[in-house]
């Protein structure tokens, strides 16, 4: 008679680990570009402050303060980029604000970047660019309507400017302008800028005949 057959035994199966709650995950801190973007747009603040206070300063040298941004020249112009493409500032002001008469201070203050561009932009291209893209980006439809009467001013003092630095590039940002409102506020910008530039009248028309 043959041995009767024993069931095998199952092997025993390895215990399933309890299950542990995640642990909270901490919010990862903030990158050195961030930190050197924030650090950048302080600076390009403080700069714009001095340079407005300067010109009330019998002592005060345009040409030494120029020169002394012309230093770190690539993060000035970094940092006067990042804050006026930034509306913050103007959406914190109150609604009844009026940008046209006596300006708050956070409008003078933006005014002043713009003006620091165009010291900057005759020796360097990026400061021109920093202008070019300024008035090329488009303005917010959710915006309040004082906010973007705001930007719509500072887009005119933008391309007056770059007309008076480089009458060419003046003309083919307006030209690459995609809104035909915003388009026909800024031509008396451009037209003022090519005159100011020294630019003769016959000169003016040659060059913008096309638009």
């Amino acid at each position: 008679m043959s041995p009767t057959a024993r069931p095998s035994t199952p092997a025993p199966r390895p215990a399933t680990p309890m299950a542990q709650a995640p642990s909270p995950v901490a919010a990862p801190p903030p990158s050195d570009v961030d930190a050197e973007q924030k650090t950048r747009r302080e600076a390009a603040r403080q700069s714009a402050r001095q340079y407005r206070a300067g010109r009330f300063n019998a002592f005060f040298r345009k040409e030494v303060f120029v020169e002394e941004l012309a230093r770190d020249v690539a993060s000035r112009i970094d940092g006067l980029r990042g804050e006026l493409a930034d509306p913050t500032a103007l959406q914190q002001l109150p609604a009844d604000a009026r940008f046209m008469e006596n300006k708050p201070e956070p409008v003078l203050e933006r005014m002043a970047m713009i003006d620091l561009l165009f010291e900057l932009a005759p020796n360097e291209p990026a400061a021109r660019d920093a202008m070019t893209s300024l008035a090329l980006s488009p303005i917010d439809s959710g915006l309040s309507d004082s906010v973007k009467k705001g930007l719509v001013g500072e887009k005119y003092d933008l391309l007056f400017r770059l007309a008076q630095v480089d009458r060419q590039l003046a003309v083919d940002t307006y030209t690459r302008l995609d809104n035909p409102r915003l388009k026909s506020l800024l031509r008396e910008a451009l037209m003022a800028g090519l005159a100011e530039s020294g630019a003769s009248p016959a000169e003016v028309q040659r060059m913008t005949a096309h638009l």
